[in-house]
């Protein structure tokens, strides 16, 4: 048996999105972003010092020394993810203890990092609060907190952040479950609610008839009060002495009623319980990522269509580009993403996405050849050959660059922002005055 490894270690996870659905749809495809995928991948865990454990499918699993270089690691892998051809990519990073050999990998690092990749969103890096911890005072790496959240199998709750810099997908919608904790508004508090006062003088006045049972919703004995009274009084005359049985029951009630705490009555008659419970999944529901992300996949899409139906085509280019991160295989997309690349005259990435768009199932492919906004792609002489390929180009990707690795230095602070933030660690007493005047010296002089 190979011997284990334990230590502490930034452990980070990724996966490809919508994979298995691509895989389902087109393999080539699927294949060609996998493909991808590991090549920067391996490329850049070079770069930062980071060791990968496992490759799974569509996921990947590797460690690094520090926080610093996983989460500087994970921002260059989804700039140079986003660049052509894309692949969409989730990535969760948490700072814990590991065990790992070349068999198997296990521990709280392992699990907290996995489940954190699973609340992300396409083309961002969650990161856990212990991992921001590490890096908050990091002047090239910025975070925005997500909340807290309780995780599949980790026992207490864990706060999220997500990086932000640039280049880097940040949610755009509230992860907090806020439905139960707001108070009701006015006359909704009671909305629909059994109150128990009518119920008792329903049961007084008119407990003969079982009208309080009708009014609880117990239709089974109101009909029964109400038969009973029918069959007394003018059916069967020799009952009529019994009519007063249905009237002592319903005075029965009313005292019921009298006596019961309020709590009891909702709890027996208004399902208060039960109410919570359903309230409960609704929100979990809505505020689950999957569906989160739906939501705003269709918002993307349907912001992208009305901007290419006013003739804005970039800015329907940086919706739907926007989608497809969240949904790859959406044939639509990348067919709406072809007609504005047309009109833009950039032959390359409309046929780009033509070939995805019926990789995954165009409707109604024939539209290629008659859509006013492909005109300009249909007479261009690189077109026959695409055509006759079925819609399909003829590399399956782009030739091998190394463009994607080099720093991207945009969120680089200039001279007189890093000297500020030198002298704010200064003053909170997180430098001594000879570390400050050194650090001041090497900023200074283009060391830094």
């Amino acid at each position: 048996m190979k011997p284990k490894e334990r230590r502490l270690a930034a452990v980070m996870f990724t996966d490809i999105v919508g994979y298995s659905s691509m895989m389902q749809k087109n393999e080539e495809i699927a294949n060609r972003l996998r493909v991808r995928h590991r090549e920067v991948f391996q490329r850049l865990h070079e770069r930062f010092g980071g060791k990968i454990l496992q490759y799974f499918g569509d996921g990947t699993l590797s460690v690094f020394s520090s926080t610093t270089a996983a989460v500087e690691c994970a921002v260059a892998l989804q700039q140079a993810l986003k660049k052509d051809p894309p692949v969409p990519i989730r990535i969760g990073i948490h700072t814990g203890d590991i065990t790992f050999s070349e068999e198997e990998t296990y521990g709280d690092g392992v699990n907290v990092a996995s489940r954190i990749e699973s609340l992300c969103v396409p083309g961002g890096v969650f990161i856990s609060g212990k991992a921001y911890d590490d890096i908050k005072n990091h002047h090239r790496l910025k975070a925005k907190p997500m909340g807290a959240f309780q995780l599949k199998n980790i026992r207490e709750e864990v706060s999220v952040y997500a990086i932000s810099n640039a280049g880097i997908t940040v949610p755009e919608y509230g992860w907090q479950q806020t439905l139960l904790k707001e108070k009701p508004k006015g006359g909704q508090k009671n909305a629909g609610r059994k109150k128990k006062w009518v119920a008792a003088l329903l049961a007084l006045f008119f407990g003969i008839f079982g009208a309080h049972r009708f009014y609880l919703e117990q239709r089974n004995l109101g009909i029964l009060h109400l038969g009973f009274f029918f069959l007394a009084a003018f059916i069967i005359p020799g009952l009529s002495e019994l009519l007063g049985i249905p009237a002592i029951i319903g005075f029965i009630d009313f005292l019921a009623f009298l006596s019961m705490s309020k709590a009891t009555f909702d709890a027996k008659y208004n399902n208060i319980e039960e109410e919570q419970a359903a309230v409960q999944k609704q929100q979990a529901e809505a505020s689950h990522p999957k569906r989160i992300l739906q939501d705003q996949f269709e918002q993307y899409r349907q912001k992208a269509i009305a901007e290419y139906q006013n003739y804005d085509y970039e800015g329907a280019i940086e919706y739907l580009l926007k989608a497809i991160e969240i949904k790859y295989d959406d044939p639509e997309s990348h067919f709406l993403l072809a007609c504005c690349y047309s009109v833009n005259e950039k032959t390359e990435k409309a046929m780009s996405h033509l070939d995805v768009a019926v990789a995954f199932g165009l409707t109604d492919p024939e539209r290629i050849k008659t859509h006013g906004d492909l005109s300009y792609l249909r007479i261009q002489p690189a077109f026959k050959a695409f055509a006759e390929r079925g819609y399909r180009q003829a590399q399956e990707l782009p030739p091998p660059s190394t463009e994607w690795l080099d720093p991207d230095d945009t969120d680089q602070p200039d001279l007189l922002e890093q000297l500020a933030q030198l002298q704010k660690q200064w003053q909170a007493g997180q430098l001594s005055d000879k570390e400050y005047q050194l650090r001041q010296e090497e900023l200074k002089s283009g060391k830094e």
